[in-house]
């Protein structure tokens, strides 16, 4: 079986020394600096669209933060023995959670 002739660079007047000093057009500094800030800019903007999705639903922080405050305070007390029915309990509860 004989060998066949490959198709290589050299049928085309090409050797591989003129191959290996084709140059592609380099990317400089900016370039590589501008698609950085490029990606940067677009990460931003997806983790404040992300951001603005999660927050939509919930009221007033103050008011959310209070309530929190209120129903800790309640637990604890609750923790430390007094039952719901204790006037302190009631007072508190009629006091911080009233609506």
């Amino acid at each position: 079986m004989k060998r066949r002739k490959r198709n290589s660079a050299k049928s085309n007047g090409l050797d591989r020394k003129t191959l290996k000093t084709i140059n592609r057009p380099a990317r400089t500094e900016d370039d590589r600096l501008d698609e950085m800030l490029k990606i940067c800019l677009q990460k931003v903007c997806q983790l404040q669209n992300e951001l603005e999705r999660t927050t939509e639903g919930f009221g007033d922080p103050e008011a959310e933060g209070y309530a929190t405050c209120a129903l800790e305070t309640l637990r604890f007390l609750s923790d430390q023995g007094l039952p719901s029915d204790h006037p302190i309990v009631r007072g508190l509860t009629d006091r911080l959670l009233r609506k």
